[in-house]
């Protein structure tokens, strides 16, 4: 926050160390959005009906499951096709729940660096919103997925957009950080009259 406050601030004009520091954190974040999508990835297809899916289940015909008070995951269906058992509301909120408070510190960090950068005061602002709507409709749009299979769009569409956001988040410090030349910085103190 020490820097924001300085004038004329911009990510090439920090020391090499704080840098290599920045880099690494930012690299860390890239690492873990890279293994979450792997995550995802090998749960479901890479599609509003997948994420549907992934959430509620589906039964082996790909409509959404029947209550089976017996657990059997074949169910009765033809060739011993299993069906794909959802998510229960206990898993949701397991999931949700530390999600809601540590993925927007991380998103407030990389904001405050995406700040430090040339990039205009309106595309700073179209991120950082964007990210933080999109990662409201990737953690909170399962609870409701889960009881209206036909909103997997709203999951995957934020996944999509979280996951754009985070790249431009990442991206655009680690580019102006090295390679960028300083020009009007970011003050995060406007000083008013001349």
């Amino acid at each position: 926050m020490h820097y924001l406050t300085r004038q004329r601030l911009h990510l090439s004009r920090f020391h090499p160390l704080m840098k290599v520091l920045l880099t690494l954190y930012i690299a860390s974040v890239a690492a873990a959005v890279w293994v979450g999508t792997l995550k995802y990835s090998e749960r479901g297809t890479f599609s509003p009906a997948g994420a549907s899916t992934y959430v509620r289940g589906a039964d082996a015909g790909g409509g959404t499951p029947a209550t089976d008070s017996f657990g059997d995951p074949f169910a009765g269906t033809p060739d011993g096709i299993a069906r794909q058992e959802g998510l229960s509301r206990r898993q949701l909120v397991d999931i949700v729940h530390p999600h809601l408070f540590t993925v927007p510190i991380v998103l407030f960090i990389l904001g405050h660096l995406l700040h430090l950068t040339r990039l205009p005061d309106r595309w700073k602002l179209a991120v950082n919103v964007a990210a933080f709507v999109s990662f409201f409709a990737t953690f909170v749009s399962p609870l409701v997925v889960a009881d209206r299979a036909t909103l997997g769009w709203l999951l995957f569409a934020g996944g999509c957009g979280l996951l754009a956001s985070l790249a431009a988040l990442c991206l655009v410090p680690l580019w102006e950080m090295w390679l960028g030349q300083p020009g009007d910085g970011f003050d995060a103190l406007p000083r008013q009259g001349p």
